[in-house]
Protein backbone atom coordinates (compact mmCIF):
# COMPACT_ATOMS: atom_id res chain seq x y z
CA UNK A 1 0.00 0.00 0.00
CA UNK A 2 1.19 3.64 -0.96
CA UNK A 3 0.82 6.40 1.76
CA UNK A 4 -0.40 9.78 0.58
CA UNK A 5 1.19 12.72 2.27
CA UNK A 6 0.51 16.08 1.75
CA UNK A 7 2.34 18.20 -0.01
CA UNK A 8 4.49 15.61 -0.53
CA UNK A 9 5.11 12.68 -3.43
CA UNK A 10 6.30 9.09 -2.25
CA UNK A 11 9.31 8.31 -4.21
CA UNK A 12 8.78 4.64 -3.75
CA UNK A 13 4.98 4.88 -4.59
CA UNK A 14 5.63 6.87 -8.02
CA UNK A 15 8.58 4.01 -8.97
CA UNK A 16 6.52 0.56 -8.13
CA UNK A 17 2.98 1.92 -10.08
CA UNK A 18 5.01 2.50 -13.78
CA UNK A 19 6.17 -0.93 -13.80
CA UNK A 20 3.26 -2.25 -12.38
CA UNK A 21 0.97 -0.49 -15.10
CA UNK A 22 3.81 -1.38 -17.77
CA UNK A 23 2.65 -5.17 -16.39
CA UNK A 24 -0.49 -4.86 -16.78
CA UNK A 25 -0.45 -3.61 -20.11
CA UNK A 26 1.96 -6.01 -21.18
CA UNK A 27 -0.51 -8.76 -19.46
CA UNK A 28 -3.29 -7.33 -21.40
CA UNK A 29 -1.66 -7.12 -25.15
CA UNK A 30 -0.12 -10.82 -24.64
CA UNK A 31 -3.97 -11.89 -23.69
CA UNK A 32 -5.14 -9.48 -26.60
CA UNK A 33 -2.99 -11.09 -28.78
CA UNK A 34 -3.95 -14.44 -27.94
CA UNK A 35 -7.74 -13.76 -28.48
CA UNK A 36 -6.41 -12.52 -32.00
CA UNK A 37 -4.80 -15.75 -32.53
CA UNK A 38 -8.06 -17.69 -31.42
CA UNK A 39 -10.21 -15.10 -33.41
CA UNK A 40 -7.97 -15.85 -36.43
CA UNK A 41 -7.98 -19.76 -35.73
CA UNK A 42 -12.04 -19.53 -35.84
CA UNK A 43 -12.31 -17.61 -38.62
CA UNK A 44 -9.85 -20.31 -40.19
CA UNK A 45 -12.58 -22.99 -39.30
CA UNK A 46 -15.11 -21.33 -40.50
CA UNK A 47 -14.09 -20.91 -43.90
CA UNK A 48 -13.42 -24.57 -44.38
CA UNK A 49 -16.96 -25.66 -42.95
CA UNK A 50 -18.21 -23.39 -44.94
CA UNK A 51 -16.19 -24.49 -47.72
CA UNK A 52 -16.94 -28.05 -46.84
CA UNK A 53 -20.77 -27.08 -46.93
CA UNK A 54 -20.73 -25.28 -50.18
CA UNK A 55 -19.05 -28.66 -51.45
CA UNK A 56 -21.46 -31.09 -49.56
CA UNK A 57 -23.87 -28.87 -50.72
CA UNK A 58 -22.83 -29.10 -54.43
CA UNK A 59 -22.46 -32.61 -54.02
CA UNK A 60 -26.12 -33.29 -52.89
CA UNK A 61 -27.30 -31.07 -55.67
CA UNK A 62 -25.89 -33.27 -58.20
CA UNK A 63 -27.08 -36.64 -56.38
CA UNK A 64 -30.58 -35.24 -56.04
CA UNK A 65 -30.64 -34.64 -59.97
CA UNK A 66 -28.98 -37.65 -60.68
CA UNK A 67 -32.02 -39.58 -58.52
CA UNK A 68 -34.66 -37.58 -60.20
CA UNK A 69 -33.45 -38.60 -63.75
CA UNK A 70 -32.95 -41.95 -62.71
CA UNK A 71 -36.64 -42.18 -60.98
CA UNK A 72 -38.09 -40.42 -64.27
CA UNK A 73 -36.21 -43.13 -66.10
CA UNK A 74 -38.00 -45.97 -64.23
CA UNK A 75 -41.22 -44.60 -64.28
CA UNK A 76 -41.06 -44.44 -67.84
CA UNK A 77 -40.00 -48.25 -68.12
CA UNK A 78 -43.28 -49.33 -65.69
CA UNK A 79 -45.15 -47.46 -67.71
CA UNK A 80 -44.17 -49.11 -70.89
CA UNK A 81 -44.79 -52.30 -68.80
CA UNK A 82 -47.93 -51.50 -67.98
CA UNK A 83 -48.57 -50.91 -71.70
CA UNK A 84 -46.90 -54.29 -72.27
CA UNK A 85 -48.83 -55.86 -69.62
CA UNK A 86 -52.42 -54.77 -71.49
CA UNK A 87 -51.69 -55.22 -74.45
CA UNK A 88 -51.07 -59.29 -73.48
CA UNK A 89 -54.01 -58.76 -71.47
CA UNK A 90 -55.92 -58.24 -74.38
CA UNK A 91 -54.19 -61.03 -76.49
CA UNK A 92 -54.99 -63.35 -73.84
CA UNK A 93 -58.47 -62.53 -73.48
CA UNK A 94 -59.02 -63.44 -77.11
CA UNK A 95 -57.51 -67.05 -76.33
CA UNK A 96 -59.98 -70.31 -76.05
CA UNK A 97 -60.92 -70.50 -72.66
CA UNK A 98 -60.94 -73.75 -71.02
CA UNK A 99 -64.51 -75.01 -71.40
CA UNK A 100 -63.91 -73.90 -75.18
CA UNK A 101 -61.57 -76.47 -75.76
CA UNK A 102 -62.84 -79.10 -74.00
CA UNK A 103 -66.18 -79.00 -75.95
CA UNK A 104 -63.30 -79.34 -79.40
CA UNK A 105 -62.20 -81.95 -77.90
CA UNK A 106 -65.17 -83.75 -77.50
CA UNK A 107 -66.18 -83.21 -80.91
CA UNK A 108 -63.03 -84.06 -82.19
CA UNK A 109 -62.65 -87.48 -80.51
CA UNK A 110 -66.61 -87.65 -81.59
CA UNK A 111 -65.67 -87.25 -85.40
CA UNK A 112 -62.54 -89.21 -85.17
CA UNK A 113 -60.38 -87.26 -88.08
CA UNK A 114 -57.41 -90.12 -87.84
CA UNK A 115 -60.16 -92.20 -89.93
CA UNK A 116 -60.87 -89.52 -92.40
CA UNK A 117 -59.10 -90.10 -95.60
CA UNK A 118 -57.87 -87.81 -98.27
CA UNK A 119 -59.13 -86.25 -101.42
CA UNK A 120 -56.11 -88.43 -103.53
CA UNK A 121 -57.03 -91.46 -101.12
CA UNK A 122 -60.86 -90.94 -102.14
CA UNK A 123 -59.97 -90.78 -105.93
CA UNK A 124 -57.21 -93.73 -105.79
CA UNK A 125 -60.00 -96.07 -104.34
CA UNK A 126 -62.93 -94.62 -106.81
CA UNK A 127 -60.55 -95.35 -109.43
CA UNK A 128 -59.46 -99.08 -108.33
CA UNK A 129 -63.44 -99.79 -107.75
CA UNK A 130 -64.19 -98.25 -111.27
CA UNK A 131 -61.39 -100.49 -112.41
CA UNK A 132 -62.72 -103.42 -110.97
CA UNK A 133 -65.99 -102.54 -111.96
CA UNK A 134 -64.76 -102.80 -115.81
CA UNK A 135 -62.82 -106.19 -115.54
CA UNK A 136 -65.89 -107.64 -114.43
Amino acid sequence: MVKIVMGKKPAAAKSSAVPSAAKDLEGTARRLKIMEERFANMRSKVQVLEQNMLHKHKNFFVEIKTLNMELTEVKKEINELKDKIIIMVRELDSFAKKEEVHILKKYIDLWNPVKFVSKREVESIVHEVIEKMRRE
